[in-house]
């Protein structure tokens, strides 16, 4: 990491990072997508398990780093509650309104 010596070299490192973590973060939603088209059932959207494995992993990887895995715990659950929100927008979309289309 990079000792800055003023505040627009911390501001240019923090823009830095942030153009190399949008791209991940927009790779993961298109993923979270593909789980909303390939789960059967509207109830499996939501999966405890998953949500802690997940959250549970990127403490460790925090940890592992010497980093603050509080940090990490809170945008990760932010993270996944979004995600969960959006993946049954798009399970709806599939399932709910392929449903209800007038058959051609």
């Amino acid at each position: 990491m990079k000792q800055c010596q003023n505040m627009s070299e911390v501001r240019a490192e923090i823009d830095r990072v942030d153009r190399l973590i949008v791209p991940l973060l927009l790779e993961r939603l298109e993923y979270i997508k593909q789980a909303g088209h390939i789960k059967p059932k509207r109830d499996a959207v939501r999966d405890e398990w998953r949500i802690e494995d997940v959250v549970s992993k990127a403490m460790g990887t925090a940890n592992s780093l010497g980093g603050n895995s509080a940090y990490i715990e809170d945008i990760y659950r932010h993270l996944i509650e979004w995600s969960i929100a959006h993946e049954f927008d798009v399970w709806d979309d599939v399932n709910v309104c392929a449903a209800t289309k007038p058959k051609a």
